[in-house]
């Protein structure tokens, strides 16, 4: 992943809640960036190989987006369910797109519950 300065993926208005967990388990992403990032920096549970995403399922009706991985050594594979329906995220999303933007996902954001 390129260095984030003006990456158009990346939110400078990050806060102190990225990469917490939800109550429901979900890690908390503040733009596109930082989900790439956080796999990034994870390692394989198995054999602490390097991940590799194979798809990014766009969950956004639900408040989620998720990452399926692969070891790159092993094999091994790992799911990651990111929340962004929280008010950092939509807002950096929102300021994207403009008059583009439609909030899609109609639940109350998600709070931070537990650091990771």
């Amino acid at each position: 992943m390129p260095h984030h300065d003006n990456h158009p993926t990346y939110n400078p208005n990050r806060n102190e809640y990225l990469f917490w967990y939800t109550e429901e388990g979900y890690i908390i992403a503040q733009d596109v960036y930082s989900q790439y990032e956080f796999i990034e920096n994870t390692a394989c549970l198995q054999c602490s190989g390097d991940l590799k995403i194979i798809a990014h399922l766009n969950r956004d009706g639900q408040g989620l987006s998720e990452m399926v991985t692969v070891c790159r050594k092993c094999r091994y594979n790992i799911n990651f369910i990111f929340d962004i329906s929280n008010e950092v995220y939509q807002a950096w999303w929102a300021n994207q797109l403009g008059n583009m933007y439609v909030r899609s996902f109609e639940g109350k954001p998600r709070q931070p519950y537990s650091e990771k």
